[in-house]
């Protein structure tokens, strides 16, 4: 029993030992009157927990963010993200910092370089960050001030890439809108609330120019992000009710947003007047001779080729998407035009190279397009001997149709535009010599057509394929311009709107 009480005796001195020593060690903040010396005592491992929150406050603990932006940059459409330069601040009150009231002579403690190797600090990252690093020359441009009262200020300056994901349905007439998310990693919003300040939560530099976009307006918000488990998936997997880390519950975020429009004066110049220039000379075929092959083919074949060039060269910046943008509805649209020039082209070259006339009730669109696609049978006009008068338009000399028959048919004078048929008891053989005093000779004189005179049919007007041809590219030279300046007008309300 002595022994017992003996070794129970040696074990308290130990105990108060230890004690007096560790109490002896611990620096006295009172004599501190520098203030490195004075931080330094403060976080010492005798009194300062690094890995524990600051305490004796009712809630979570409330850490104001307060954000600069001095460069927005390299807005890349084909990787979906975009790079900014900014100075982040972090505003908490630790009150275990607390030193106003035995070091009043230390109006402030400033100190650079990482803090976290001794001083608790809230652990906040960037939700759609790609890359992050800390700015600095020479050594990383961290600050860290306490005030008197316990308030910590934490402001780094930091190289950013983040994520954003871009509707290019206008493009290059789209305004983007790109995110940059702050959110609390370790403490869920029971112990961490993360706020904006209320004056100048985020700043612009006024200086801040950028190379394809401008900034159009700017704006913060508060959110909380869930990702807590439900009670079936973590029955699933045989998770515990309370769980740590990000699944632990619901977490403080907050987000900047950039409302990013783009700069459209390079794709006006390098894109869209071009295409608009090829798109008008591909009409300029229609004032050629539609039989003139070699020139209107090299024409359309060269503008297509030129222009499809452009189209790849502009397209190749922009990522693979599944809708439609606006740049290839304008490249399906004038590929249309220089095509259907083409076409048009195709179709008076193959009406120019038709022989026969095609009979109209009028010379409209409707009835020359529906002849020219459906042609069909010429209608007589006169039977019988409609196929010498014919040739006989054709061969200005005296033709006889049946050798015994006894009509003859011969051509009047040049000017008199007739066709005179004979017929005698005899053939004469000269038909200029007639005599009116023979009973046996009668003349019946039909009138001819001059060349190039309309001719003078009841209810029908003939045309020659080589005039339905120039009609079409008469009629082309006013159907694609304006049709082109209607899809212009409709293009750019809506890409405007």
């Amino acid at each position: 029993m002595a022994r017992l009480l003996v070794a129970c005796l040696l074990l308290l001195h130990i105990a108060h030992a230890k004690e007096t020593l560790t109490e002896t060690n611990c620096p006295d903040i009172r004599k501190s009157n520098m203030a490195t010396e004075l931080l330094n005592d403060l976080v010492a491992p005798c009194r300062y927990d690094q890995w524990a929150p600051p305490g004796n406050r009712s809630g979570p603990l409330q850490v104001g963010v307060r954000m600069h932006v001095y460069f927005l940059g390299a807005i890349e459409a084909q990787s979906l993200q975009f790079t900014a330069h900014i100075l982040l601040r972090l505003r908490w009150v630790d009150p275990r910092l607390e030193y106003k009231s035995f070091a009043p002579g230390v109006p402030l403690v400033v100190r650079e370089g990482a803090p976290r190797d001794r001083l608790w600090t809230p652990h906040v990252y960037l939700v759609n960050e790609q890359e992050s690093v800390v700015m600095g020359a020479d050594k990383k441009d961290v600050l860290l001030t306490v005030e008197p009262d316990g308030t910590v200020v934490l402001s780094a300056r930091m190289k950013v890439t983040l994520f954003c994901l871009m509707n290019l349905q206008k493009f290059p007439f789209d305004q983007q809108q790109c995110p940059l998310v702050l959110e609390s990693w370790t403490h869920n919003s029971s112990d961490l609330n993360l706020f904006w300040e209320s004056d100048s939560p985020v700043t612009v530099n006024r200086d801040l120019h950028l190379t394809e976009y401008r900034l159009v307006n700017m704006w913060s918000n508060f959110s909380v992000a869930n990702y807590s488990l439900t009670a079936d998936v973590r029955t699933a997997f045989g998770l515990q009710s309370r769980l740590y880390g990000k699944f632990g519950g619901n977490y403080s975020a907050l987000t900047v947003r950039f409302d990013l429009a783009r700069e459209v004066g390079h794709y006006i110049m390098d894109y869209f007047v071009p295409s608009i220039l090829l798109v008008v000379v591909s009409w300029v075929s229609f004032w050629l001779d539609p039989n003139a092959v070699p020139g209107r083919t090299t024409l359309g074949t060269s503008t297509m080729l030129t222009f499809i060039t452009l189209t790849r060269n502009t397209g190749s910046s922009l990522p693979k998407v599944s809708y439609i943008k606006a740049t290839e509805i304008w490249f399906i649209v004038c590929t249309a035009f220089i095509f259907g020039s083409l076409v048009e082209f195709a179709f008076v070259n193959t009406i120019w190279r038709r022989k026969k006339n095609v009979e109209l009730k009028k010379v409209n669109s409707k009835y020359i397009l529906k002849s020219t696609l459906t042609p069909q049978m010429s209608r007589k006009q006169f039977s019988g001997s409609s196929a010498s008068i014919d040739r006989c338009q054709s061969w200005p000399t005296v033709v006889q149709t049946d050798s015994n028959s006894e009509l003859k048919f011969y051509l009047g004078p040049s000017d008199s535009n007739t066709l005179t048929v004979n017929s005698m008891d005899s053939v004469r053989t000269d038909p200029n010599v007639t005599s009116k005093e023979d009973p046996g000779y009668t003349d019946l004189v039909i009138p001819v057509p001059a060349p190039g005179a309309p001719p003078d049919n009841i209810g029908f007007t003939t045309m020659t394929p080589q005039q339905i041809a120039q009609w079409i590219d008469r009629r082309s030279r006013v159907f694609f311009p304006a049709a082109f300046i209607l899809f212009n007008i409709l293009y750019w309300g809506f890409v405007w709107i």
